[in-house]
């Protein structure tokens, strides 16, 4: 569990130090990244300090799912998607606060806010996958969205399937699987993480940015407005 808190690092470290930093959407998965480790220190701070850290979770939850929808939005194929993915931003934060005041205990388990908040980001990005994929050209593979994407799939995929896990085996008193399930959830987490790290070290493609309706950031080198070629 301790490896796949410290590779949420990864990223950030190796698009830094091989400067591969170079487009609004790596930087901002980098913030998201930064963010996941920070909710981790700060849950093992407040486990040695007063044992129970369950509510860190419902206060970083609208944060991180916010950082992971604005990330979704930049890897939109269109204006109408982009749009769409950050005018959700702000209901999808009044949804986990409200859900986490009125129907969740932030001593215990999340029953309602975590299912809804891993739900929401596992469809957002399943979607961008997909749309990605359906409408890209080139080689996939060698395509820095492929990666991140798939790897923010995989680990909101994780996140899904934990919850209901963790609920059924403490209703059923099986504490002991509780720990298999968080080990399971921390291999899925690590190849995440690998996976999303590759896509810092492919080669750096002109992106959407973050203007709504922007076109991508940068054209390529050998590109030319039609009334500079030569006919």
């Amino acid at each position: 569990m301790y490896v796949a808190a410290y590779v949420q690092l990864l990223p950030p470290v190796v698009g830094a130090l091989a400067h591969r930093l170079t487009s609004p959407a790596r930087r901002w998965v980098v913030v998201w990244c930064l963010m996941l480790a920070l909710q981790d220190a700060v849950s093992r701070l407040v486990t040695l300090l007063r044992g129970e850290n369950l509510f860190v979770a419902y206060i970083f939850l609208p944060i991180t799912g916010a950082i992971a929808l604005w990330v979704l939005s930049l890897w939109q194929s269109g204006p109408t998607s982009r749009l769409a993915m950050r005018l959700a931003i702000p209901g999808f934060v009044a949804v986990s606060v409200g859900l986490s005041l009125l129907a969740d205990d932030p001593h215990s388990f999340s029953l309602v806010t975590a299912p809804f908040y891993a739900v929401v980001m596992l469809i957002a990005s399943s979607w961008t996958f997909v749309r990605r994929s359906l409408g890209g050209d080139g080689t996939l593979l060698e395509q820095d969205w492929f990666w991140m994407v798939g790897g923010i799939m995989l680990y909101f995929g994780a996140f899904t399937a934990m919850q209901p896990l963790v609920s059924y085996f403490l209703a059923s008193g099986r504490n002991d699987l509780i720990l298999a399930a968080f080990n399971v959830r921390s291999a899925m987490t690590l190849l995440a993480f690998v996976a999303i790290t590759g896509g810092m070290l492919c080669p750096v493609r002109p992106t959407y940015s973050g203007g709504l309706f922007s076109p991508p950031s940068s054209p390529s080198p050998s590109w030319s407005p039609p009334w500079a070629r030569r006919w």
